[in-house]
């Protein structure tokens, strides 16, 4: 019987290095493979990582401090990780990423033991670099690649993309009896297919999420040019999947002030937030705000040192 775990984490952030640095684990996502069977036992847990998720890996998974405020730390709950993967061949996508994460974490708890030790690490990019020679291999594409359905994945979750992994591995490896990186050639003459009735699971979105989603995209929007404006007519800014974002696209004066360029920008994403959204989503993104920068201040006053 071959034992095999799909694994995803979702984080903090990372240093400018990819590594690490001071970001810790938020979630982890894992779904078990038994001779080549997806056999619905998965292990997804969610960890306070006791800092600040920052702006640019919320956008990516959606994970606020105020969700994982009352979640418990990893220490607490790391015998179930290490139970689920020990002794399997695990598979993760850029493996370099989640176990030098992992490993900072069982270093943080004292264990003297490293991910490589407690498994057979198997790095599905290096994996799908070789059988997809000229392809980009990010999961995106790769589903692309090899049909995987990946209609749920409106943003990146540890379980969900556990989840899609798994598939994708067990298409690029379809037909295949070993996985010998050492033979020149692989075959892959069997396209797999998800057994019917299996779904993937959804990624619930909350209205926080919502609200604070449509106010990213406005601001990516404002800088968007999408319709050059004729003679004498401004140009048009906004998202290239919805023209519910279609606004004028503000340019800086030559004599106007950088402030002055600032506020109309700002004036008018105010405009457009009161447009998309209802009374009670801005009520649930102001909230979001207040919590978030209530939450970066703490943060900052802990790092800091700034009060005792």
């Amino acid at each position: 019987m071959k034992r095999q775990v799909a694994l995803d984490t979702e984080t903090t952030g990372k240093s400018d290095d990819g590594t690490p640095g001071e970001h810790r684990i938020i979630e982890v996502g894992c779904v078990e493979i038994i001779d080549r069977k997806i056999t619905g036992r998965n292990l997804q847990l969610y960890v306070n990582p006791g800092r600040h998720v920052d702006d640019e890996a919320f956008k990516v998974h959606g994970i606020s401090d105020e969700f994982l405020a009352d979640k418990p730390n990893f220490e607490d709950v790391a015998h179930e990780l290490i139970d689920f993967i020990r002794g399997s061949e695990l598979l993760i996508h850029n493996a370099k990423f989640d176990v030098g994460f992992m490993d900072k974490e069982w270093m943080l708890m004292g264990l003297n033991e490293k991910t490589s030790e407690m498994a057979n690490v198997i790095d599905t990019v290096s994996l799908a670099m070789k059988l997809c020679p000229g392809h980009q291999v990010n999961l995106d594409n790769l589903c692309n690649i090899y049909e995987v359905d990946r209609s749920s994945r409106t943003l990146h979750g540890a379980l969900l993309d556990a989840q899609i992994l798994a598939e994708v591995y067990l298409a690029m490896t379809g037909g295949q009896a070993s996985l010998n990186f050492s033979e020149e050639k692989v075959i892959t003459n069997e396209k797999w297919i998800r057994p019917e009735g299996v779904k993937l699971p959804v990624m619930p979105l909350s209205e926080e999420c919502h609200t604070v989603h449509m106010e990213k995209m406005l601001s990516l929007a404002q800088t968007h040019m999408i319709r050059k404006g004729e003679e004498g007519q401004p140009s048009i800014a906004g998202s290239d999947w919805s023209d519910d974002f279609d606004m004028e696209l503000l340019v800086k004066g030559e004599d106007e002030k950088k402030s002055d360029f600032k506020k109309r920008l700002s004036d008018q994403k105010k405009q457009m937030i009161e447009k998309i959204l209802t009374p009670q989503q801005r009520e649930v993104l102001q909230e979001f705000k207040n919590k978030d920068n209530a939450a970066q201040e703490a943060w900052l006053d802990r790092v800091l040192g700034r009060k005792k």
